[in-house]
Order: structure tokens, then C-alpha cells, then sequence
């Protein structure tokens, strides 16, 4: 192969590799695999220094777009992103109760979305219409002057607000529990927090929110089967990148859980 066709295929790579770094180019779109064999064939080519050093910058490159398709995937998994493989996957082993269950939660007829009436609509304008501004509703309520005051520690307390040293202490406290009940092969999210009550489900995935943040406690995502495993570490990770995991908690969430112990 003549030396402009070597150099030719090498800036080729260079450049597809700098379209993923600052173009925006989908980095699942580069074959790694096929350009990085292109690149081992051609190398015992390579005489001169400025080759050599547009060989490296290739390979350097392809490592970055590895480095893309590895934070890709963690975003995906940290926000509980389902593809279409995923998805197609997870209907395929579900029954088909299952399937029809949530379709019905899912489905909207044409009818019901529609089923607003001209007659309906003028009755609503003839509302705000005629409803008196707010100046006007605000003087017959009256108004009410607030006092200020001193809340005691019982109080707060009451109230659920915690002191600095306080707050450690109940999160060292459930760390230390999950190390000795749980350890390293970790447990189901909710398996954890579930409790006898909805107030106190809350309040054990409020501090179990404050674990993960801090770096008590590592997450995996396992989108496949929809759940959430959470292992404790050994010891608080130092200098850790904060991490945020939403996770809504409603009655209903929390009743099902309940009700499968």
C-alpha cells in the first residue's frame, strides 16, 4: 500500500474519532473493533516518526470513543433508561395477564379524549368570566398577621428537623446495620425500605438517599427485571462523585410492595 493511502486511512480514523469527541457523532457508530484490526495490520508499515505519531493519535482516539460508549451506558443505567431491546426482552418473558394488565392502564379511547362538548366549554369561560378578580376575594377573606416566635428542640424534633450531629448518627447507624445483615452480595431497594407503614417507608428511603449520596452505599440497576440492588461499602467512599438516584415513593408503590412482604 503507497504511503498517501496509509496516512489517507489513519486521518480517516483521526477524524471519525474527533466527529464522536466534539461533533456529537453517536459513538456505537464507530466499529472499534474493525478500525483497531486496520490499524494493527498497517503498523509494521509505519517507518517514519510523523506516521508513528498519527498511529497513536488514532489509537488514542478509539480509546475515547470507548470511553463515550462506557459513560453512555452509565447514564443509561442510572436513570432506569429501557431501550427497545430491553423492552422487547422484557415483554417476551411476561405472561400475557401480565400484558393485558398494563395495557389497559395505558389505553385512552378515542371517545373519552374527545368527549368534551362545545356546551361544557361556555360553561367554563362563563366561570373565570364572571369570577371576581383577586383584589376583591382577598378583602373578604381578611388577612391575618403572623408572629414570630422561638421553637424548641422538642419541637423539631417533633417536626422531623435533626441536628448536624444528630443526622450522622442515624446514618451511621443504618450503614452499620446494613453491613451486618446485608454485606456484599447486597439486597432488592425495596426489599430494604419497605416497611410496616407508608410514614416510615418514607423516612428509611430518605436516609437510605443520603447513604448513596455520601458514598455509604454503592447501586445497581438492573432495568431487565425493574429492580434496584444496594450493597453497603466497607468503608464511605472518599472524594466520591455525588450521585442522585430518583426514586418515586407513593402509597400505592409502597402497598404493593407491602403486600408481596
Amino acid at each position: 500500500m503507497k504511503v498517501k493511502e496509509k496516512r489517507e486511512i489513519i486521518e480517516r480514523i483521526i477524524d471519525l474519532c474527533e466527529s464522536v469527541r466534539s461533533r456529537g457523532l453517536d459513538p456505537f457508530d464507530v466499529q472499534v473493533k474493525e478500525l483497531l484490526e486496520k490499524l494493527r495490520e498497517l503498523f509494521p508499515e509505519l517507518k517514519k516518526l510523523e506516521e508513528l505519531y498519527l498511529d497513536m493519535r488514532a489509537v488514542s482516539g478509539l480509546a475515547d470513543v470507548i470511553l463515550h460508549q462506557s459513560e453512555w451506558l452509565r447514564h443509561r443505567s442510572s436513570v432506569l433508561y429501557l431501550d427497545p431491546l430491553l423492552i422487547t426482552l422484557k415483554m417476551q418473558v411476561m405472561e400475557p395477564a401480565e400484558l393485558a394488565e398494563i395495557f389497559t392502564k395505558c389505553w385512552h379511547p378515542i371517545l373519552e379524549m374527545e368527549s368534551i362538548s362545545p356546551s361544557v366549554l361556555r360553561t367554563g369561560l362563563d366561570y373565570w368570566t364572571e369570577l371576581p378578580p383577586l383584589s376583591e376575594r382577598g378583602a373578604e377573606l381578611g388577612g391575618m398577621e403572623l408572629q414570630t416566635g422561638r421553637i424548641t428542640e422538642e419541637e423539631l424534633r417533633e417536626m422531623g428537623i435533626l441536628s448536624e450531629e444528630e443526622f450522622s448518627r442515624i446514618l451511621e447507624e443504618e450503614w452499620k446495620k446494613m453491613l451486618q445483615n446485608v454485606g456484599k452480595r447486597g439486597i432488592s431497594y425495596w426489599k430494604w425500605v419497605c416497611a410496616k407503614t407508608f410514614e416510615e417507608t418514607v423516612r428509611r428511603s430518605w436516609i437510605m438517599s443520603f447513604l448513596i449520596s455520601y458514598g455509604y452505599v454503592d447501586v445497581e440497576v438492573r432495568p431487565l427485571e425493574e429492580d434496584i440492588i444496594i450493597r453497603p461499602r466497607s468503608k464511605p467512599a472518599q472524594e466520591a462523585e455525588p450521585r442522585t438516584l430518583v426514586i418515586p415513593i407513593t402509597y400505592e408503590e409502597w402497598r404493593k410492595h407491602a403486600r408481596k412482604g
